[in-house]
């Protein structure tokens, strides 16, 4: 910039330089300055002449001016003249030889400003690189690998800013408690998994051994009609055993050709529709003698966790051909019973089911998430351990209703046993759309005796009032249960439907053993006279009425006194 500036000043000094040089040539020149010959002009024009130095290259040319001048003699004068104008072209020409030299001189500036200019950018990058953008490129990197293989390995430097490090640590002390965190989360999420594993291992269990000691056939097919399920009963009577029947087609292997083939197709397409078939004949065949046996079996829809229909459980019973019609009747009415429960225990099963794996999803979900909610989380295990709780209590509650009946010594909360039992039914009397409308005012009074006394005939009081609301009000079945304390000494429990009902001329007729207002073979008129033995062993009554469209059917029961 200095060599720049330096020419641009030489450059105008020589210009003015020949621009004055023409002036005093003009100003000078002898003709004019001998026009007066009075006048000091020579001594007066170069006085004028302040922007150079004449003195630089002219000194003795105008000393001669000026003797020439006062001597009035023109031929020295023009000799003086002549030299002045030399001496003002070699000063120029010295100028312009001085700016010649410069520019080869300046020829490289520009180079050597490019190079300097680069250089200047490389070394201002290599500042950014080592201080700024190297640090953050180092931290990007152990970011990234952090990301792929968890270990998140960053060290600072010296030269880097204080800034990066503090980041560069806070993100691994973050890391550090993220990791830890995660790893607490799955470890609780593996104990919630494995607990959950556990419990469902063992209600699964617990309903496998209900199904393979079931003395009566059970088996399980699909839509396509393939065998999922075959128990040991029907493996025994069919002479299949288990391992060849599972994935096996079920018409082919064991149902007997003919019209009962025909007519059980129709009832699965029923069933695959939501709709229950009962009492229903099946004649299979016996590989080991070649011989044709009947069966009778209840079916019901297998439904997966979504509530769509994936199957059939049929629940059957071996006919002998020694037994009269009746008892067969007997029996078919009871293991109608059987059925109703284990199809309603399915629905109740299905539901906690479900609604476990709901609550593990959601802890999952959880899990997830930056901050661990721990109370939600608890929250979420408190629900599987409800939902497990009741499971096993329907379970135990299925054992104890096969079993024989005996009072126990400190009796049993009505209330309780009411709402077991409207849960054990619920599912088949909800999958029909029956409208069920439950009223209990009891607390906690006592009965005396078991409580099967009372679930066994409400279980048959609300089958009866299913089959009626279907058969006689099939546009909007309604079903109420009420309980509530009447005194001190009595509970009611009034169980009434709006169907079909029963005639005043069949009123002394109902609590008759094997009698029926129902046509088909398969109820004999044992439901309603079984119930009202059973509350009888209670010492309570069990009556019938009609009124206003509905059907009641009530339930009084004698209460236990706490000094009892």
């Amino acid at each position: 910039m200095y060599r720049a500036f330096a020419l641009r000043d030489l450059q105008q000094a020589v210009l003015q330089i020949q621009v004055e040089a023409q002036q005093l040539e003009r100003n000078l020149r002898p003709a004019v300055v001998f026009e007066d010959r009075v006048a000091p002009r020579p001594l007066n024009i170069t006085k004028s002449q302040g922007n150079f130095s004449l003195d630089d290259c002219c000194m003795v040319a105008l000393q001669l001016l000026k003797e020439a001048h006062e001597a009035s003699s023109f031929s020295d004068y023009s000799r003086a003249y002549d030299e002045l104008l030399r001496n003002l072209d070699g000063y120029s020409a010295a100028g312009r030889n001085e700016i010649k030299a410069m520019l080869r001189t300046n020829a490289w500036l520009p180079y050597i400003a490019g190079i300097i200019l680069v250089a200047v950018f490389l070394i201002a990058w290599q500042i950014l690189q080592n201080n700024f953008l190297g640090p953050i490129s180092r931290l990007h990197r152990a970011v990234r690998e952090a990301d792929l293989t968890g270990g998140f390995d960053y060290r600072n430097r010296a030269t880097d800013p204080p800034e990066v490090g503090d980041l560069g640590v806070s993100f691994a002390n973050l890391l550090a408690r993220l990791t830890g965190q995660l790893a607490g989360r799955e470890l609780a999420l593996r104990e919630a998994r494995d607990m959950s594993r556990r419990e469902t291992d063992r209600v699964a269990a617990e309903l496998n051994d209900l199904f393979e000691g079931s003395p009566n056939p059970i088996f399980v097919i699909d839509k396509a009609g393939l065998i999922v399920t075959w128990n040991p009963k029907i493996a025994a009577l069919t002479s299949l055993p288990e391992l060849e029947a599972i994935g096996g087609n079920f018409a082919s292997l064991s149902l007997a050709t003919g019209i009962d083939g025909a007519d059980f197709h129709a009832d699965c397409v029923s069933v695959f529709k939501g709709k229950a078939a009962d009492d229903i004949r099946l004649a299979l065949v016996c590989r080991r003698t070649q011989s044709t046996f009947e069966i009778r079996a209840n079916l019901r829809p297998r439904r997966a966790f979504g509530g769509e229909i994936v199957g059939i459980i049929a629940f059957g019973r071996e006919l002998e051909g020694g037994l009269q019609p009746t008892i067969l009747e007997v029996e078919a009415q009871q293991s109608s019973y059987f059925s109703e429960l284990a199809s309603s225990a399915a629905h109740q099963l299905n539901q906690p089911l479900q609604k476990m794996r709901l609550y593990l999803a959601n802890a999952q979900n959880r899990l997830r998430l930056p901050e661990l909610d721990q109370e939600v989380l608890v929250e979420k295990l408190a629900g599987i351990d409800v939902e497990l709780t009741a499971v096993s209590e329907i379970i135990d509650h299925l054992r104890e209703f096969g079993r024989p009946i005996e009072s126990l010594a400190q009796g049993f909360q009505i209330a309780t046993v009411i709402a077991h039992c409207l849960d054990l039914s619920r599912g088949s009397l909800v999958e029909r759309g029956i409208e069920v409308t439950f009223d209990c005012q009891l607390s906690d009074e006592i009965a005396d005796g078991h409580p099967l006394q009372i679930e066994k005939p409400l279980i048959a009081l609300l089958n009866n009032a299913r089959e009626a609301v279907l058969e006689g009000a099939p546009g909007h079945p309604q079903i109420t249960i009420a309980a509530a304390p009447v005194g001190a000494d009595i509970a009611e429990i009034v169980v009434s439907d709006n169907g079909a009902g029963f005639s005043e001329a069949l009123r002394d007729r109902i609590f008759e053993p094997f009698f029926s207002t129902r046509a088909g073979s398969k109820n004999v008129g044992l439901g309603l006279a079984m119930a009202q033995a059973a509350i009888s062993d209670l010492g309570g009554r069990l009556s019938l009425d009609r009124v206003d469209g509905w059907t009641t059917a009530t339930v009084v029961i004698p209460l236990k006194h706490i000094d009892d």
